[in-house]
């Protein structure tokens, strides 16, 4: 398998596609807004909070795929873990929406990218190769995937047909 090809199933694993984990868009597909926001008083983050922060990091790194200059130099990484500034049916299924729509985006452009692109460094400032850094925010998203999973389990809302039990 070549790099691209490795990257995109990695991609397909986290985000769409179940196999030894469940896959974020799977995992959040069926939630409420009532069920995205809940948290316990032990645990820091909401599933609405895990999902703002995964669409601020994915859309922050696939502008820069693309070559827009993204400054978020100031921005503290608990700050990216956010409520919702309405909470209702129609705000969480727009944020779930934000999430498709950026991880479609990505895959499009995976898929549409020159092996020679993952090869690339990420920018002047990062000298990490596109592909290491893809490989890392793969396996971000597969970990806050499984920290979704725990917290509607913990709600004992979770259907094992999902695939875990």
């Amino acid at each position: 398998m070549t790099t691209k090809e490795i990257l995109l199933e990695q991609f397909t694993a986290c985000y769409d596609e179940n196999g030894w984990f469940v896959a974020l868009k799977n995992a959040v597909k069926n939630l409420t807004a009532e069920q995205a926001i809940w948290k316990t008083e032990n645990l820091d983050n909401s599933i609405w909070e895990i999902v703002r922060h995964l669409n601020f990091y994915n859309e922050a790194y696939l502008k820069r795929f693309k070559g827009m200059t993204v400054d978020y130099s100031g921005t503290e990484n608990s700050e990216t873990f956010t409520g919702a500034e309405t909470v209702s049916e129609e705000a969480w299924q727009a944020e779930v929406e934000k999430f498709d729509s950026i991880m479609t985006e990505w895959r499009s452009l995976l898929e549409a990218a020159e092996s020679s692109k993952f090869d690339e460094a990420v920018s002047a400032t990062n000298s990490s190769a596109w592909s290491s850094l893809i490989a890392h925010a793969n396996a971000h998203n597969a970990h806050h995937g499984g920290q979704i999973v725990v917290l509607i389990k913990l709600q004992g809302s979770w259907d094992t047909k999902e695939g875990v039990s």
